[in-house]
């Protein structure tokens, strides 16, 4: 018996650790806007050609006052990503939790989509599908 209660603490104190440090880094996410009552809505890595929001959770401050979305495209043909668009937008430094609204998809297929510095160093990035 009290092999297993000490078992089943730790199997607990793992996953405590497993969810804190997943939750410490750096996220690039998806929706298909956001309320500032609601939230997210609609969040997800498939949508239809159009509009989204794309939302960021950095770890900390982002620090910059100008970031960029940038948007690179998949091309199947010579299987790599190409660029596509980009889009500035105006931070505060002590934000981590971001949102930036109307980034354009207007093709179907996948993009590889980044948050960029000023210098255009890569913050972090995701891949979003358009049907």
């Amino acid at each position: 018996m009290k092999k297993n209660v000490i078992l089943f603490s730790g199997v607990i104190i793992l996953f405590m650790f497993a969810t804190l440090s997943a939750q410490s880094c750096d996220i690039l996410y998806f929706c298909e806007r956001y309320d500032t009552e609601m939230g997210e809505v609609n969040a997800g890595d498939r949508f239809y050609s159009g509009n989204l929001t794309v939302m960021t959770l950095l770890a900390a401050p982002v620090y910059y006052t100008k970031i960029y979305i940038q948007l690179d495209k998949y091309n199947p043909r010579n299987g790599e990503f190409e660029y596509y668009s980009d889009v500035e937008f105006t931070v505060e430094p002590d934000m981590d939790y971001m949102y930036f609204n109307d980034v354009y998809f207007g093709e179907k297929g996948f993009y590889r989509v980044f948050m960029l510095d000023p210098t255009k160093n890569n913050i972090v990035s995701a891949i979003v599908e358009i049907i």
